[in-house]
C-alpha cells in the first residue's frame, strides 16, 4: 500500500498532466450465479476529458505499439465511456456482440450522502459517501486529497477521486490499485478505431437491438440470413465452424449465455429476456 501511496501522491500533484487510475473490478454478471469475474479497468484522466475501458484495450496497444499488429489471446471487444469535463453527458459506447458499436450519450448524475465515517486507503484518509443509482444502493471512499471528482465507470461528483466503491449486496466491487503517468506518445489506437465506427441510438433502440440478437445470436456473421444454404458451413468469431446441423444447438448456447448476462451494474437496465 506505500507503494500506491507514492504512486496516488505523484498522480495528483501533477494534475495537470494526464494520468491513469487502474481498477480491480470484481462482478457476479450472472445473479443466478456463485462465480465472480475479476478484470482490470483503466481511469484515464486529462485536461480535456476522462475515459473508462477495459485494460485489454490498453494491452493491445501496446502489443500494436511493439509488433506492429492487433490481438492476443484474451482479447475481445468491450462497452466504455467516455466524457468531456466541461459536458455534464457522458458518451457511452456500447459493444453488444455484434459487429457494432453503438453510442448513446446520458447524464449520470448521483446524488451523494457524504457520512463523517472516515478510513485509511494507501496511505490517504478516504471519507465515506452513500448514494442509489441504476436500481442499486452504492457505497463510495473518496480521498479529498487527490482533487479529482470521478471514479470507476459513471460514478462522478464527489469532492476528490473514488478509490474504493461497492454495491451494499457486493455484486461489484471497484478498488484501486495503482496510478501511471500518462505518456504523451501513448495513443488509443483500440478505443479510437471503435469510436470512429459507432452508430449514434438511444436506449430503447438498443435494447431492441439486444433482444434481436438473442432472437438470432447469430445474424450478424450470416448477414440476417435464418438458415444455412446445404452444405454452408459457419465460422465463428472465435475460430468454431458450425455446419448447417450444428446451428440451432450453437444458437441455443449462445442464447444461454446472452442470458446469464442478466445482473448490470445499472440492474434497472436489465434486459428481459423470453
Amino acid at each position: 500500500m506505500k507503494k500506491l501511496l507514492f504512486l496516488l501522491l505523484g498522480a495528483f500533484t501533477c494534475f495537470a498532466q494526464s494520468n491513469r487510475f487502474v481498477y480491480d473490478v470484481v462482478s457476479k454478471k450472472d445473479s443466478t450465479s456463485k462465480n465472480l469475474i475479476k478484470e482490470n479497468f483503466n481511469l484515464d484522466i486529462s485536461k480535456d476529458e476522462m475515459k473508462y475501458y477495459n485494460r485489454i484495450y490498453y494491452i493491445n496497444d501496446s502489443i500494436f505499439a511493439t509488433k506492429n499488429q492487433y490481438g492476443y489471446k484474451g482479447y475481445k471487444l468491450t462497452s466504455f465511456l467516455i466524457k468531456k469535463n466541461n459536458s455534464n453527458e457522458y458518451q457511452n459506447y456500447e459493444y453488444i456482440g455484434d459487429v457494432n458499436f453503438y453510442k448513446i450519450n446520458e447524464k449520470a448524475d448521483q446524488n451523494w450522502k457524504i457520512s463523517d465515517s472516515t478510513k485509511t486507503f494507501g496511505g490517504y484518509k478516504v471519507q465515506q459517501a452513500t448514494t442509489q443509482f441504476g436500481g442499486r444502493s452504492w457505497v463510495a471512499w473518496f480521498s479529498k486529497d487527490i482533487p479529482i471528482p470521478y471514479g470507476p465507470y459513471k460514478f462522478n461528483g464527489l469532492p476528490g477521486l473514488i478509490v474504493e466503491l461497492y454495491d451494499t449486496k457486493k455484486n461489484y466491487h471497484f478498488k484501486v490499485i495503482k496510478s501511471e503517468k500518462i505518456t504523451e506518445e501513448y495513443k488509443r489506437v483500440s478505443l479510437e478505431n471503435s469510436i470512429s465506427r459507432a452508430i449514434p441510438v438511444n436506449q430503447a433502440k438498443l435494447d431492441k437491438l439486444k433482444l434481436e440478437l438473442y432472437d438470432s445470436p447469430f445474424k450478424y456473421i450470416m448477414n440476417g440470413r435464418l438458415a444455412l444454404p446445404e452444405g454452408k458451413k459457419l465460422l465463428l468469431d472465435d475460430g468454431t465452424v458450425l455446419s448447417k446441423e450444428e446451428l440451432k444447438p450453437a444458437e441455443g448456447r449462445e442464447r444461454k449465455k446472452i442470458k446469464s448476462f442478466n445482473n448490470p451494474i445499472e440492474l434497472d437496465k436489465a434486459i428481459k429476456y423470453p
